[in-house]
C-alpha cells in the first residue's frame, strides 16, 4: 500500500500523454487546420475575383470616358466649324454693312447736290476752275491758263441773273489786270528751240585744220644736195629725215582756232553738248533761271571751241544760244487767293440759313 501510495504524480504524468495521442485530437486538429486552409483559400479565392470584378470594372470605365471623349472632341469640332462659319458670315455682314454706309454717304450726298440750285452750281463750278489755275500758277507758274479761267468764270457770272456776283466779280477783275501785268514766257517755244539744236548736235560739222606748217622749210640746206655729191652715212640721214618728215607735221595753233578733237572724242563732245541742252530745258521747266543760263553759256562753248566756225550751221545755233539765254524763265506771279476767297465768301454766304 505504500508502493501504491507513493507514486501518484508519476501516474497522473502518464494520463495527459495518453490524451494527446488519441484518435480523436488528432482527427480535430487535422479537421482545423483544413478549415483553416479552406478559409485562406477562399479568402484568396474571393480577393481574385473581386479584383477581376474591378479590372474588368475599370476597363469598362476607361472605355466609357474614351468614348466619352471621342464623343465631346468631335462636337468641339462641329462647334469650331460653326465658329468660322459665324465668324465669315459676321465679315460678310459687316463689309455689306460697310458698303451700304457708303452708299447711304453718296445718297446723302446726291440729295444735297440735288437739292442745290442752279446758282450754287454756279458757284461751285467756278470755285473748282479757280483752285485748278491757282494750281497751275504756283507749280508751274501757268499765267496764261489762270488768265483764261478767271476770263471764263467772269464771263459765266456776267449771264447770271440771281447770282450776287458783284463782289466776287471785282476781285475777278482785279487779279486779270495783275496777271495781264505779267510779260510772258513763251515756255513751248523755248523748249522747241533747245529740242531743235540738240537734235542738230548730231550733226554739226566739227573743226578742220586751216594752217599747217610744212618740216620742207625747216630742212637743213645739205639735204638739197645731190645724192652724188654726200657720203652715204649723209645720205642715209637725208633719207630718214625725210621719211619722219612725212610722219611728223608741226602745227601751230592760233588763239582764235578750235580745237581739233579725235574721232572717239567728237562722240563725247556731241553728247555733251545734247546733255547741256537737255539740262539747260529741265531748268527751263523747273523755272531755274541761273542753270538755264549757265547750262546754255556752256553749251556755246562747246561749240565755239570743238565746231568750225566758219560753217553757217554752226554760227547759226551759237546765235541761236545767245538769243535764248536772253530770255527770262523765272517770274514771280502773283496768286489769285482774292478771287478764291471772294468766291467762297460767295458760296457760304449762300449756304447760310435764312438766306
Amino acid at each position: 500500500m505504500d508502493n501504491e501510495f507513493e507514486n501518484p504524480p508519476a501516474a497522473a504524468a502518464l494520463t495527459p500523454s495518453k490524451a494527446a495521442t488519441s484518435p480523436v485530437a488528432l482527427y480535430g486538429g487535422i479537421a482545423v487546420a483544413i478549415l483553416a486552409l479552406l478559409l485562406a483559400v477562399g479568402g484568396w479565392l474571393s480577393s481574385v475575383n473581386g479584383r477581376a470584378e474591378l479590372t474588368q470594372s475599370l476597363g469598362g470605365r476607361i472605355a466609357e470616358i474614351d468614348r466619352s471623349a471621342k464623343d465631346v472632341a468631335s462636337r468641339n469640332e462641329a462647334l469650331l466649324r460653326d465658329l468660322r462659319d459665324a465668324q465669315n458670315r459676321v465679315a460678310q455682314l459687316e463689309g455689306k454693312l460697310a458698303e451700304l454706309q457708303n452708299q447711304r454717304v453718296a445718297i446723302e450726298e446726291m440729295t444735297r447736290d440735288l437739292a442745290r440750285a442752279p446758282e450754287d452750281w454756279l458757284l461751285a463750278e467756278i470755285e473748282q476752275t479757280l483752285n485748278i489755275a491757282s494750281r497751275e500758277l504756283i507749280l508751274a507758274g501757268n499765267v496764261r491758263a489762270a488768265i483764261v479761267a478767271l476770263q471764263t468764270a467772269d464771263q459765266r457770272l456776267s449771264r447770271a441773273e440771281k447770282v450776287q456776283a458783284a463782289p466776287l466779280r471785282r476781285a475777278i477783275t482785279q487779279d486779270l489786270e495783275r496777271l495781264k501785268a505779267i510779260p510772258a514766257i513763251d515756255t513751248q517755244g523755248i523748249a522747241l528751240k533747245l529740242d531743235n539744236l540738240s537734235a542738230l548736235a548730231s550733226t554739226l560739222p566739227l573743226a578742220v585744220p586751216t594752217s599747217m606748217k610744212d618740216l620742207d622749210g625747216l630742212r637743213p640746206s645739205g639735204l638739197a644736195e645731190s645724192k652724188a655729191d654726200l657720203p652715204w652715212w649723209r645720205q642715209m640721214w637725208r633719207d630718214f629725215a625725210h621719211e619722219m618728215s612725212d610722219l611728223i607735221r608741226i602745227r601751230e595753233l592760233e588763239p582764235n582756232e578750235a580745237a581739233l578733237i579725235t574721232p572717239q572724242q567728237a562722240i563725247f563732245v556731241r553728247e555733251n553738248l545734247k546733255l547741256r541742252l537737255l539740262s539747260a530745258r529741265t531748268s527751263l521747266l523747273a523755272r531755274d533761271e541761273v542753270n538755264f543760263k549757265e547750262d546754255l553759256k556752256t553749251a556755246r562753248e562747246l561749240v565755239a571751241k570743238y565746231f568750225d566756225q566758219k560753217a553757217k550751221v554752226n554760227q547759226n545755233a551759237i546765235a541761236s544760244l545767245r538769243l535764248l539765254a536772253d530770255n527770262a524763265v523765272s517770274i514771280a506771279a502773283p496768286d489769285i487767293v482774292q478771287s478764291l476767297n471772294a468766291v467762297r465768301a460767295a458760296r457760304a454766304a449762300r449756304e447760310r440759313p435764312g438766306r
